[in-house]
Order: C-alpha cells, then sequence, then structure tokens
C-alpha cells in the first residue's frame, strides 16, 4: 500500500506543471514522501523511491510512445516496454540518492534531518547529472514547479536546478516545524531564505537595450509528416508566403517562422521561393525562420535570416533516436530490425547569435530550450529569444505545455523577453519574468502581432554559471554537518 502512494505522490507533484500551475501540489507530495522515506531498511525505501519516480516521470514521459509511433515501425508493446525501460532509467537518478543515504544510516546512524538535506543535495546534483550524461535529458526538471510563484525570482540567480534544492528544502523546514525539532536550525535557513527572496524580487538584473521591436509570428498549424508530397510542400510554401506578403504590410520589423517547415533544404530554394519572397515584401522587412540547411554536405537543423542569409545558427544539441542515431555505424541492423529510420543530422557548432538588423538574437531549437546550462546567455549584447519548434511529434498530451514552460525558464534565467513560433503550437511571447504575454493554442492556426523590448547585461547566473548554486550547496553542507554532528566536531 505504501508503495501504491508512492507512486500517486509522484503523480501528483506533476500537478504543480502547466497547464495545472498548483504549486502546493509539489510541497504535498514531497513533504508525504519525506515522511515515508526513514533511510533504515533498504528494499523499503529503495522501492518507496522507485514507485515515486515511475509516478512522477511516467507524466513526464508518457508522450514519448507518440514520437516512437511517428518515427518508426515498432509495435506498440515494444513501444511501451521501451518507455518504460526510459522511465526506470529516469528514476535511478533519485534511487541512487537513495541506496547512498541507507548506507550513511546504517553505517553512521546520522540524524534524520541531516540525511534527508544531503538526500535534497543529491537530488539536485544528480538533476544536474541527468541534463548531461548521455547526450542529457533536462525535461521535467522539479525545480519546474516554481513558475507563477514568489519563488521564481531565484531562477536568475540559482536556475531550475536551484530551485529543486529550494522546493525540497522548504518541505524539510515545514516538516520540522510542525514536529519541533531542530527550530533553531531550520528557523535560520528558513529567514535566511526569505532575506534573500526579499533582495531578490522583481530585481532588474538586465536592463533596456532597446525599445519597441515590432515582430509577427506564424503558426500554420500543419499537419506532421515524415514524407510531404509536392502538393503539401506547395500548400505550405504558398501558405507563409502568403501570411508574410500580409503580415509584411503591417508595422512589424520581424516576421517570425516555425522550425523547418518544408521538408528540403534552404539551399535548395534559395535562389527561387525565397528569392521571389524577398521582392514581395519591404526591403525594411526581415524573416527569420528554422530550416535544414546543407553546408559542405553535411545537413543541418538550423534558423536563417532569410533577409540575410550569412546570418544562420545550427543546432547544437541533437535529439537522439530523433535527428540522429547514436553508435549507428555498430548498431544499423539492429535500427533497422527494430524499423527506426533516421537521417544523421551533424551538429553545430557555432555561437547561439544571429543578428537581425540593429539586433542580436539568442537562437535555439526546439529540444534545446529545455537545457538550462547550455541556455544561459553569456553575451551581455544579446537582444531577446528566439525559440523555434515543432510539438506536433508530441500528439494531444501535456509535453507541448511542459515544452512551453521550459522556455519561460529561460527567458526566466537570463531575464529576456522570448519569441517561440511552432508549427503546430504552442507559439508565444513571453516576458523577462516568465509570463506569458500572448499565445496560440495548441493545433490551432493563427498568427501574433505585437512589441517587446531589447534587454542587455547579464544575470547572475549568466554570468557566473551554476557556481552559485555550488557555493550554496557547500554552505548548506557544512552548516548542517557542523549543527547535527556539533559533539563530533567539539570532540
Amino acid at each position: 500500500m505504501k508503495y501504491i502512494l508512492c507512486l500517486i505522490l509522484g503523480g501528483v507533484y506533476t500537478l504543480s506543471f502547466s497547464p495545472y500551475n498548483f504549486l502546493f501540489a509539489s510541497f504535498f507530495s514531497i513533504t508525504i514522501f519525506f515522511l515515508l522515506l526513514d533511510f533504515k531498511k533498504m528494499q523499503e525505501s529503495v522501492l518507496n523511491s522507485l514507485f515515486f519516480s515511475i509516478g512522477y516521470f511516467s507524466i513526464g514521459s508518457y508522450w514519448l510512445n507518440n514520437v516512437i509511433k511517428f518515427y518508426t515501425e515498432i509495435n506498440i508493446i515494444i513501444s511501451i516496454f521501451l518507455v518504460l525501460l526510459f522511465i526506470i532509467y529516469l528514476s535511478l537518478y533519485v534511487v541512487i540518492p537513495t541506496i547512498f543515504m541507507v548506507f550513511m544510516k546504517n553505517r553512521f546512524n546520522f540524524h534524520k534531518n541531516f540525511l534527508l538535506i544531503i538526500f535534497v543535495i543529491l537530488i539536485t546534483l544528480f538533476e544536474i547529472l541527468r541534463s548531461i550524461l548521455f547526450s542529457g535529458y533536462s525535461w521535467f526538471n522539479f525545480g519546474q514547479a516554481a513558475l507563477d510563484s514568489p519563488l521564481q525570482y531565484y531562477y536568475p540567480v540559482i536556475g531550475v536546478h536551484g530551485l529543486t534544492l529550494i522546493i525540497f528544502l522548504i518541505s524539510i523546514i515545514f516538516i520540522s516545524f510542525v514536529k519541533l525539532k531542530n527550530i533553531k536550525f531550520f528557523s535560520s535557513l528558513f529567514i535566511l531564505m526569505l532575506s534573500v527572496n526579499f533582495y531578490i524580487y522583481e530585481k532588474d538584473w538586465t536592463f533596456l537595450s532597446h525599445e519597441n521591436i515590432t515582430l509577427s509570428i506564424i503558426q500554420p498549424n500543419k499537419e506532421n509528416k515524415l514524407k510531404y508530397s509536392k502538393k503539401d510542400n506547395l500548400e505550405r510554401m504558398n501558405y507563409l508566403l502568403n501570411k508574410s506578403i500580409n503580415l509584411s504590410e503591417e508595422n512589424s520589423e520581424i516576421i517570425f517562422w516555425p522550425e523547418s517547415p518544408f521538408q528540403f533544404t534552404y539551399n535548395s530554394v534559395k535562389d527561387s521561393y525565397y528569392k521571389n519572397l524577398l521582392k514581395k515584401i519591404s526591403k525594411e522587412k526581415i524573416i527569420l525562420t528554422g530550416t535544414f540547411y546543407e553546408d559542405s554536405n553535411y545537413i543541418y537543423n538550423s534558423i536563417i535570416n532569410i533577409s540575410e542569409p550569412k546570418n544562420v545558427y545550427h543546432k547544437k544539441h541533437l535529439v537522439p533516436f530523433g535527428e540522429y542515431l547514436p553508435f549507428r555505424k555498430y548498431l544499423d541492423n539492429f535500427y533497422k530490425l527494430l524499423g527506426i529510420h533516421v537521417y544523421d543530422l551533424a551538429p553545430g557548432n557555432i555561437p547561439n547569435k544571429i543578428f537581425v538588423g540593429n539586433y542580436s538574437i539568442f537562437p535555439l531549437i526546439c529540444y534545446e530550450s529545455i537545457f538550462s546550462i547550455q541556455s544561459l546567455i553569456d553575451d551581455k549584447n544579446i537582444d531577446f529569444i528566439f525559440n523555434v519548434s515543432n510539438d506536433g511529434w508530441f500528439g494531444n498530451s501535456l509535453a507541448p505545455f511542459q515544452h512551453l514552460d521550459a522556455l519561460r525558464m529561460r527567458s526566466l534565467e537570463n531575464q529576456r523577453y522570448s519569441v517561440r513560433a511552432a508549427n503546430t503550437g504552442i507559439s508565444a511571447i513571453i516576458s523577462p519574468r516568465g509570463r506569458i504575454l500572448y499565445s496560440i493554442p495548441f493545433n490551432e492556426e493563427g498568427t501574433i502581432t505585437s512589441s517587446i523590448e531589447g534587454r542587455n547585461g547579464l544575470t547572475p547566473i549568466s554570468r557566473y554559471g551554476y557556481n552559485i548554486l555550488y557555493a550554496v550547496i557547500f554552505f548548506l553542507f557544512i552548516y548542517s554537518s557542523i549543527y547535527f554532528h556539533i559533539n563530533v566536531f567539539r570532540r
């Protein structure tokens, strides 16, 4: 019964994410989970954390079955098995810290609250490790629950992984206050967190660089296919051409298209389709689009300034099994047996920067927006973030909302406006405070015309990276070690 409760608690935590945004669910979930953990018996503790993690990551990853179904010919049974296997892999980033805590408890008999603090530190560090190891998977981080809450002002300082630490610590503090144990220690932590939050509340880390950058976003909402007929391609091309001509008659300086709206490369039609498009719009107008781009016999997933084609960015962080097959040279026959047919795109190696008229833009292509560390802006002259995506592969799931939330966190961490153009949605304009100003619903066609303000400068996390969080973790470890084991230090 306890394991089923842990499974449910893991699922309850996800109610704090979009589209529900019920912050209390995260605190309720993790608080009850901590109460169930005693770190005494290895099997019980491991199963508790495993079932909690499965409940949590199942909600965050079930949509992968839609992607497998679209990209491959794998039957439904194998597909479900692969997704479950992946969920168990993700669960290890919670289970392994639990194993370590049980070992520490049985070997050294440390105080329960001290073990919980070390457990939270390890969960935070393992979450960062998850974003790096095996090409990284930084989807569904616990700290995402802080969006739309007073805690979100921590994002520009310690990032989403730092918010994981904060949320879990608040739950431990609450447990201790209710039990009236170690009040001095946890009161000092709570007062320190309140003081820092008061200092950073609505603080402007960046400053205004450009006023009123007018722009338009096009969301075509065209059906995803692995192969398009000539009719499909012409329909897409004419749709974007006509929409762009109409929008160019408005005040927009920049028109944004989504990720790779056409199956072919930019190079193959630059002297026909794109040249014709530029002739039909004002020379002052700029069009930015996602596209496939060929260079030196390599194909890239890119963003290009059609008006100034030398301004191009190639996606660095490719999606394994979606944009390339790992170890294809050795496993090609195995992939063919499974029915996986994916063309290997090349990873880019140029900086995240595109010049668009008088503005400098930080480009992120689809999957790249989920990685906090790799999305930190280290150039103080970047004016805003531009993200192209195509979330049609996710099906009617929670994934498009989760993906949009990732970009909201990147806006908060870098304190920049973000502009998002997605084929099927959710296209949006996001404020430097992470608030969605305008959006087009998922699976709907539409356009957005509005204005944003360019911002320059660096936030603490973009300036120092996650070193601030590591310093906080080090301080927490030393402080808790001394407090809970003062007699040892005295001896």
